[in-house]
């Protein structure tokens, strides 16, 4: 009874979003600020929805079986199932994490998508969505990972993310909220007050979260990354990256008000 009373009372963190948007600086200034406990890095909980996913599929593609009831497959109930698969995943953070609130960053497109699943595994959890635009997160991509992949995967990774956050963010029904990387830098009072009055947090720790974000920049790449406003033209890039940019990130970017001009987004 103790350990289900825990798990119902779970009250989890996630901070989620396209790698270099702001991720790392906003973990350590919540857990630091906060008291929060968790992990630098999550990287584990995606493996719900591959699991979660796979149980959707294999039920798909095996109906006759399904709804025959001379067949096993008949009598193991899915949603009993996936119950059981969000028990085990509750288990995992009940046996590491002694406070019911914790926190796990896991920036990527995997964790965006297990998102939905994660709000039915811990109905209290909360979501912080990191963005960036996309000019400034690739050429920050391009920085750190010189040579790793190529300028189109970059793009591309850029695009489905922000894409899957858009298209699954209604699915969290008020649980999330989103941050602009540019605003931790130009607004760090402003943004540790978002951040604090979403978690519920009292002012001493907002305060914290603030001098954070003022004074400490995690997964820095140097050259005032966080301050430079670039028009498309300005980056460097050839026409035939820009092209590549404007193929998969153009529509996305549109949709959440980012433009390619120095003005950074349409409200600016």
């Amino acid at each position: 009874m103790i350990i289900q009373e825990k798990i119902n009372e779970a009250k989890p963190i996630f901070v989620i979003g396209s790698p270099r948007s702001g991720t790392s600086i906003i973990t350590l200034a919540v857990q630091s600020g906060a008291n929060i406990p968790g992990y630098k890095e999550g990287h584990f909980l995606p493996l719900a929805q591959h699991i979660l996913d796979s149980i959707e599929i294999y039920y798909a593609k095996n109906n006759n079986s399904a709804i025959n009831c001379k067949r096993t497959l008949h009598h193991i109930d899915k949603s009993r199932l996936q119950e059981q698969i969000y028990a085990v995943f509750r288990e995992q953070y009940n046996s590491l994490m002694d406070q019911e609130v914790w926190l796990d960053k896991t920036p990527g497109i995997n964790m965006i998508k297990t998102a939905p699943y994660l709000l039915l595994i811990w109905p209290q959890a909360k979501f912080i969505f990191a963005k960036r635009r996309g000019i400034e997160c690739i050429m920050s991509r391009l920085r750190k990972f010189s040579g790793r992949i190529s300028f189109e995967a970059h793009c591309k990774l850029w695009q489905e993310c922000m894409e899957t956050w858009f298209t699954i963010r209604d699915q969290l029904n008020g649980h999330y909220i989103e941050i602009e990387q540019r605003e931790i830098a130009f607004n760090s009072k402003a943004t540790a007050s978002q951040i604090g009055s979403f978690l519920e947090l009292e002012q001493q720790k907002i305060d914290r979260i603030a001098d954070t974000f003022a004074n400490k920049r995690t997964q820095h790449t140097g050259g005032g990354e966080g301050l430079i406003m670039m028009a498309i033209e300005e980056t460097g890039w050839s026409d035939e990256q820009i092209a590549i940019f404007r193929k998969y990130c153009t529509k996305i970017s549109e949709k959440f008000g980012y433009t390619e001009s120095s003005s950074y987004m349409t409200n600016y």
